[in-house]
């Protein structure tokens, strides 16, 4: 019995060497990352670590080409400094805007440098199977494209609209491309069962790729709404997103603003703010109008047939002074600010973000937005809040899905997720 918990109590003091050993290699890379330009005496500073502690990080980050060496530094007494740098040029990533109307993947190192991009038709009516072959495609090509380069693919990003159900890790639902319960990552991995795949929900995503690459890094609580085809929130809490108790919070676009309304949503409810203000929504009210015999520049934007409106024609008819889209465009961007009031009142955050395909409207959306979150909103909470276009505009998501993959590499989960592809 003594033994058996001798045995233990070693196991467990070998786990927490192994635990403290990783928070302290995280605590470093993120270090490096942070300051382009740090010594190894720095590092010890900055991290409280020792100087052999931090020589045995940085020689291992530096055979797996997470860290280079830059030159020498400014001398305080002594010899130069030799200065480390974050570098992923020989470590790369595929991120994969899954949208219903395009796939858009690039291949980019670390750094967020693109090297390859493509975009190719949904073709979401064909079903998820076609889909996911379509995906597949775009990841061998990307694939194609590394060539002779030196270096490995560490991980393949998804950003996908629908409720992502994080325990069983799958799309549960998706109004948008019509799926329940699908194992997107189970599909791909088949056919690239070599390289860890990560995706989450679209607007989570891109919220994340405002915290590693864009303005998002300016603040550790906000929210990113996205507005194209369907309506999302993701939401930052001090610098973490928040995924709620099955992973599918943020679902922005479905609480209901008209409990009478007959616009009926994807997800089947009616008064859903997507059913109202979506990309998708702003189409239809626009066609409706033609359909009722309204007069607008409109028809003439469509070539004379309403099933080709989109928002964007809509958009760019209300910014040439048509009456007709400007009425439509203008409603939905007031119910986009009413939630936006909203989510203001319940979170608090510093910035909100803005983005998807409606957001390239530019200032006939933000404007209204604006004004309609002065008017709702608390003016203790919404006093300082800046609303913001997102960094990447319609790139966002992509970028986002990119940046799923960093996230892993800086913390160290692709090491894991790596072990669990090769099992």
């Amino acid at each position: 019995m003594f033994k058996e918990i001798a045995h233990r109590k070693t196991q467990t003091r070998a786990g927490n060497a192994k635990l403290i050993s990783e928070l302290n290699k995280v605590k470093v890379i993120n270090l490096v990352r942070d300051n382009d330009g740090i010594s190894r005496a720095d590092l010890a500073k900055r991290s409280g670590l020792s100087a052999p502690t931090i020589s045995r990080i940085i020689d291992g980050l530096i055979r797996e080409g997470l860290v280079t060496e830059i030159g020498a530094g400014v001398s305080h007494g002594g010899r130069k400094p030799t200065l480390l740098r974050f570098s992923g040029i020989t470590i790369f990533i595929i991120g994969i805007d899954l949208g219903t109307t395009n796939i858009y993947g690039v291949l980019t190192d670390l750094d967020a440098n693109v090297i390859a991009e493509i975009k190719t038709p949904t073709c979401v009516e064909k079903g998820f199977d076609r889909v996911m072959e379509r995906t597949s495609e775009v990841i061998s090509d990307l694939r194609g494209h590394l060539g002779n380069r030196k270096g490995r693919i560490c991980g393949i990003g998804l950003a996908i609209a629908g409720l992502i159900n994080r325990e069983r890790e799958i799309v549960e639902f998706s109004p948008d491309f019509h799926w329940h319960d699908v194992d997107v990552r189970g599909v791909l991995s088949r056919a690239h069962p070599e390289i860890p795949i990560i995706f989450d929900n679209v607007t989570r995503v891109m919220a994340l790729g405002e915290i590693w690459y864009g303005a998002g890094r300016n603040y550790q609580d906000f929210v990113m709404v996205n507005v194209g085809y369907g309506i999302g929130a993701g939401v930052i809490i001090r610098g973490t997103p928040l995924y709620g108790s099955l992973g599918m919070a943020g679902e922005f676009g479905h609480i209901t603003f008209e409990k009478d309304s007959d616009a009926q949503c994807e997800c089947g409810n009616f008064g859903c703010l997507e059913a109202l203000a979506s990309g998708n929504a702003i189409a239809k009210a626009a066609r409706k109008e033609l359909e009722r015999g309204a007069e607008s520049d409109l028809l003439k934007a469509c070539g004379g047939d309403p099933s080709r409106l989109t928002a964007e024609m809509v958009a760019q008819s209300a910014k040439r002074g048509d009456r007709v889209a400007w009425r439509v465009f203008d409603l939905a961007a007031e119910y986009i600010g009413v939630g936006i009031a909203g989510l203001i009142n319940l979170y608090n955050p510093e910035a909100v973000f803005i983005g998807g395909g409606v957001a390239q409207a530019g200032d006939i959306l933000f404007d209204r937005v604006r004004k309609t979150v002065q008017a709702r909103a608390l003016k203790k909470t919404s006093g300082a809040v800046s609303i913001l276009p997102a960094t990447f505009g319609l790139k966002s998501a992509v970028m986002g899905a990119v940046s799923l993959i960093l996230s892993s590499v800086v913390n160290l989960n692709f090491e894991r997720h790596t072990d669990s592809a090769k099992n």
